[in-house]
């Protein structure tokens, strides 16, 4: 779910049977050829599904033998309990996401640096309200209603950026603008003009930049009949 162009899918190359069909869910129609061609690298059939989400409401009960969500359930943590569903008695759901924290450093500066343009008058990015749906410390309360067993796994890393990738970050943050943007008056090319001389003081004061960038994984087995979930 949420599969866009395929990265984690190829890592399913020799770990799961030649004879399954990879299906991909994605609201992004151009998705699916990159999607199809990373099946084929990892020796799978795939299938691409340009409707999103809500199609997996049309999945037979007890259909997959694994599901795989990653960076992307707290777009539409209320697929949870349909997973449940799809999902056969032995069979896993896998969930990467973000703790609340991920990359927070960056949001600080984005934030403030909005806020005194007056153009964040809640106070708050909009992606820290889309993580905060389903994150590494919520994750489980949401998940345990509909799977017996849980087991949390949690990736901690640091990202440090020395003054020459000063482009590089600015490269992510033009990437991530959907989420930054949405709710103010700023375009990409201001905010990058905005944020460029505030990176390079951040560089000149600490030397570097470094980035807090802690996920946690999410296996969960033993689905809940619907009747039991909450």
């Amino acid at each position: 779910m949420g599969c866009a162009f395929g990265p984690f899918t190829e890592t399913l190359q020799g770990r799961v049977s030649p004879d399954g069909v990879a299906v991909g869910v994605d609201i992004v129609e151009a998705y699916e050829e990159p999607f199809l061609e990373a099946c084929r690298r990892a020796g799978l059939r795939g299938r691409f599904l340009p409707e999103g989400v809500p199609v997996v409401r049309s999945f037979p009960e007890a259909s997959f033998d694994l599901v795989l969500c990653s960076f992307a359930l707290y777009f539409f943590p209320e697929v949870i309990p349909e997973v449940a569903r799809i999902l056969r008695p032995g069979g896993l759901f896998v969930v990467i996401t973000h703790d609340r924290n991920n990359m927070g450093e960056l949001a600080d500066l984005i934030r403030r640096t909005l806020m005194q343009q007056g153009d964040l008058p809640g106070g708050r990015l909009p992606v820290e309200d889309i993580v905060a749906r389903f994150s590494a410390e919520n994750g489980r309360d949401l998940l345990a209603p509909w799977f017996r067993e849980v087991e949390m796994l949690d990736y901690r890393n640091t990202l440090v950026f020395p003054p020459s990738d000063i482009p590089q970050i600015l490269r992510y943050i033009h990437f991530k603008s959907p989420f930054l943007l949405t709710g103010t008056r700023r375009t990409v090319p201001e905010l990058t003009a905005l944020l460029e001389e505030e990176l390079q003081q951040w560089i000149r004061s600490a030397g570097n930049i470094r980035l807090s960038k802690d996920d946690r994984i999410f296996r969960c087995r033993l689905p809940r009949p619907r009747k039991d979930g909450a």
